[in-house]
């Protein structure tokens, strides 16, 4: 069955005409010529304008283009696509889909394709201006195709995260509120262009290094010659158009299985353990691989790149930061309901801990935390004659907030049920957030250091002995912290594992 036929594509194509795509259509067309209409007034009459050659106009003008089609695309695309399959799951919709004779697959095509149509419309409407600015200014068409391609790629990769986001939560809010910690760390990445792997997963380096002229020197782009150039995975040069390709390709995989398996089976978790593990272990190596030429794993010694020396201090904290929340996001997607473990553990009639143990997301994040520090090794293999302290105390940090989150994760699950997600998010408020806020109104140093957050980052912002003597301090009332939480997290199972089945037949 071709997309044209797909019974979903065609409804969600059905909707979107209802609602209306015209207005949308109009809005793209005239920022499109708004921007067309500067190129061609620049054309007319060059003394005008700012500019020192038509090529720098049409750069200019087509750069707002692209802005404002990822605007459209990808945050749009996403919302919307998130949105459909959440009130369709409300409504009973996404159920009644699935008893039809349509594949799992088509399901998933139909909804993909289908869902943000409108976008699309809106996006095709630019990138036709955007390619008429590229030839007025004479620009290379291969600008043009390359950012397009980077476009294309990037809605179809966040279409797919739109479509787990459907799937996992009821509120159709929810998608845009999980793109936010994504949004927030991007700020920290601009001022590492080719360091971060958001860079590449949101293309914003590859799209930026089209747009270079490789003809100009180093003084003429003093202020972006940070986003030219091709970036090293563990010192190897990769072209920055196909690692985005390549990152977004790989990860889309992983995503297309779990939107497929999600709809066959919706009691299933999203992620598999393998898959969670994989997808954790492939951003993580790629991304200590980026920053590994700073070092070449002699941490804290820098290595000069382009006659400057990068500051350093900053950019393997924000990785660290990076690593907890990526190994957040993928315990909280990829652990099983605590209901699903109990009935796999009455069917076999192993009721006890170890079963539990290992079906639950503490297994999990003692698998993450192994790929994460195998990952930050790679930075200190070296030099950890003097500096591997400082990766102990990391990667300590790592250890305990994993486990953390996981117990916490499955013991709200198991005590308050519905509410489960509004005490996590209580309880990581106190433990991470709420330190720092009493730091700021006590202007006390040390209060912040009580946070989850703080040991692994200032552990890898200095290494000499005296600054880290706090953080090892904190890891280890941090510790004492997770043992309580496994008190009461193996309390809960057995009271659980204890309650009766009200299937199990009268004896």
């Amino acid at each position: 069955m071709n997309l044209t036929e797909n019974p979903i594509f065609l409804t969600q194509k059905r909707l979107t005409y209802r609602a209306g795509v015209l207005a949308a259509i109009l809005i793209a067309a005239l920022i499109g010529l708004s921007l067309l209409s500067g190129l061609i007034a620049y054309l007319a009459d060059p003394l005008a304008f700012n500019f020192h050659s038509p090529q720098e106009a049409g750069k200019m003008f087509y750069g707002w283009v692209i802005g404002v089609e990822i605007l459209a695309l990808v945050i749009g695309g996403f919302s919307k696509i998130s949105r459909v399959l959440a009130d369709d799951r409300k409504a009973g919709l996404w159920d009644s889909n699935r008893l039809t004779p349509l594949k799992p697959s088509q399901l998933v095509t139909g909804y993909w394709f289908g869902s943000a149509l409108r976008e699309v419309y809106m996006g095709a409407v630019l990138a036709a201006i955007g390619l008429v600015i590229v030839m007025l200014a004479k620009l290379p068409v291969t600008l043009w195709l390359g950012t397009q391609i980077l476009v294309l790629s990037t809605i179809l990769f966040f279409g797919l995260l739109a479509l787990l986001v459907g799937m996992a939560f009821q509120r159709p809010q929810s998608g845009i509120v999980l793109l936010l910690p994504f949004f927030f760390l991007q700020m920290f990445s601009f001022a590492f262009p080719k360091f971060i792997i958001i860079n590449f997963l949101l293309p914003i380096y590859g799209i930026a290094n089209l747009f270079q002229d490789p003809n100009r020197t180093v003084n003429d782009y003093n202020a972006f010659r940070d986003w030219g150039g091709w970036p090293e995975i563990f010192a190897l040069p990769v072209p920055p158009v196909l690692l985005s390709l390549g990152l977004q390709f790989v990860l889309g995989i992983f995503l297309w299985r779990a939107a497929v398996r999600k709809t066959a089976n919706p009691f299933q978790p999203l992620l598999l353990r393998w898959e969670a593990i994989a997808i954790f272990a492939l951003l993580v190596v790629v991304q200590h691989g980026l920053v590994w030429g700073i070092w070449h794993g002699r941490f804290p010694t820098a290595f000069a790149l382009d006659n400057k020396f990068y500051n350093r201090d900053s950019l393997l904290p924000i990785v660290h930061g990076g690593t907890i929340l990526v190994g957040v996001l993928i315990l909280a997607f990829a652990s099983p309901l605590p209901e699903r473990v109990r009935v796999e553990a009455l069917r076999t009639g192993l009721g006890n801990l170890r079963l539990v143990f290992s079906r639950s997301a503490v297994s999990l994040a003692l698998a993450l935390i192994a790929v994460a520090a195998a990952a930050a090794l790679t930075q200190f293999v070296f030099s950890f004659g003097r500096s591997g302290t400082a990766w102990a105390l990391a990667v300590g940090n790592l250890f305990v907030f994993l486990l953390m989150f996981s117990l916490l994760l499955e013991y709200c699950r198991l005590r308050f049920k519905r509410r489960s997600l509004g005490f996590v998010a209580l309880w990581l408020f106190v433990l991470c957030v709420l330190p720092f806020i009493l730091a700021g109104v006590f202007s006390s140093e040390a209060l912040a250091k009580l946070s989850f957050l703080a040991p692994g980052t200032v552990a890898l912002a200095g290494t000499n002995s005296d600054n880290l003597i706090v953080p090892a301090y904190a890891t280890a009332m941090h510790l004492g912290v997770v043992v309580l939480l496994f008190i009461a997290w193996r309390r809960q199972w057995k009271l659980l594992l204890a309650t009766p089945s009200p299937l199990a037949p009268a004896r």
